[in-house]
């Protein structure tokens, strides 16, 4: 199946030999983090087609090869006549290719998708949530965020959220009706491939010497986007205070600078700047998860937090903000520590905790990658995707 990576839309297939299903996310970021797996399984019963914006980060090359992809440019920001022209431009591909559903992630792409399903009469119409942006706004914002996810579930015939203290969380902001939402398998929308994340004492080895830090360093490790939702200020300056007591440690920052935060962020962490790392967005994360000694996520708003369980499977253990979502993917105290939101004297002394006992991070490592594998595993989640798509739309075609 050949890739389109045009605005053009992919050709009609014969819809009596085979069924089509739409994805559609903002960016392939998403795309490769959350879906890949699923495209992979899902394209054996389905052709797919994905709608994505192709200028805003590199589509992992695999998946051109299992789904024709369509080039939407969604902005990132909000942009009224953009998000216009997004909406045309999906509501063209929707009503060209047709298909039994379209499944949507990540909040921009979902209000589109499901206005253009719901007006091209998509008798499917999914959305999965993968937390709010509205949680941490105040005033006007929140309420015009907040009716936004209304909308999206007004249009659509069926939403998911990634964690169950999400829904209870949507649930209780009166955002969606109780029973109005579930989440497929276990949490999270992808799980772990637990052979691809795994400890690997070579690959330790080797990036700890490329970075210059010894074996016996504790290493901080944060993976994700550099915004202040994520709590990368509260991540520099808490590592800076532990970077002061002396310590054997060092801090990586893996991630796109979205907001083009780097220049503040180097600027409150010259103190400790000789032990930071900052570190591109990468498509291998677990290479530089395995050769950390611990994940920090002090976010301020997560839908489940994969990474976090991409961090316990390869052993080792995680500090984070007490949020919803969070709560689902790290276990305080077994696989990994919470301390509550904001507070970044907590933070720091949970840093300083596990840089000193590198016991009892070892410890909690080892939980975490058990409780991955038994309630995580991406072949779990994959397969309650496919039952469900299979169990709702059927299936005429199996390669």
């Amino acid at each position: 199946m050949m890739a389109m990576t045009s605005g053009a839309e992919p050709p009609v297939k014969d819809r009596k030999e085979v069924s089509r299903i739409m994805f559609v996310a903002t960016t392939p970021f998403v795309v490769n983090a959350f879906l890949a797996s699923h495209l992979k399984s899902l394209s054996k019963y389905y052709e797919i087609t994905l709608c994505v914006n192709l200028n805003s980060y590199t589509l992992s090359p695999y998946l051109r090869d299992l789904v024709e992809v369509v080039d939407i440019g969604f902005a990132r920001k909000v942009s009224p006549f953009s998000d216009l022209t997004s909406l045309i431009r999906l509501f063209y591909a929707v009503s060209r290719v047709r298909p039994v559903a379209i499944h949507s992630i990540t909040p921009k792409a979902g209000l589109l998708a499901m206005m253009a399903g719901f007006l091209a009469r998509v008798p499917n119409r999914w959305h999965t949530f993968t937390g709010q942006v509205w949680a941490t706004k105040r005033s006007l914002s929140r309420h015009l965020l907040k009716a936004m996810d209304r909308l999206i579930i007004a249009l659509s015939t069926r939403v998911f959220a990634d964690s169950g203290s999400q829904c209870r969380f949507l649930t209780n902001e009166r955002v969606v009706t109780e029973n109005g939402i579930s989440v497929l398998g276990g949490g999270s929308i992808a799980g772990v491939d637990v052979e691809r994340f795994a400890p690997d004492e070579s690959v330790r080895m080797r990036l700890r010497k490329e970075l210059g830090f010894r074996d016996d360093d504790c290493i901080f490790l944060f993976v994700g986007r550099l915004v202040r939702d994520k709590g990368v200020f509260d991540l520099v300056l808490s590592y800076c205070e532990v970077a002061a007591r002396n310590i054997g440690v060092g801090l990586w920052m893996v991630g796109p600078d979205e907001d083009r935060l780097l220049p503040e962020l180097q600027g409150v962490s010259q103190a400790c700047s000789e032990s930071i790392r900052w570190l591109e967005a990468t498509h291998t994360p677990e290479k530089y998860m395995t050769a950390a000694d611990v994940l920090v996520l002090p976010s301020y708003r997560e839908g489940f937090g994969t990474v976090l369980i991409e961090a316990g499977a390869c052993g080792i253990p995680v500090v984070a903000y007490r949020i919803y979502g969070v709560i689902d993917a790290v276990v305080d105290g077994e696989t990994g520590i919470l301390v509550d939101c904001g507070n970044t004297q907590k933070l720091t002394e949970a840093l300083l905790s596990l840089a000193k006992y590198p016991h009892r991070r070892i410890k909690l490592g080892c939980q975490a990658r058990e409780r991955v594998a038994q309630h995580f595993s991406s072949e779990l989640i994959t397969e309650a995707w496919v039952e469900y798509y299979r169990n709702s739309l059927g299936s005429n075609k199996e390669k």
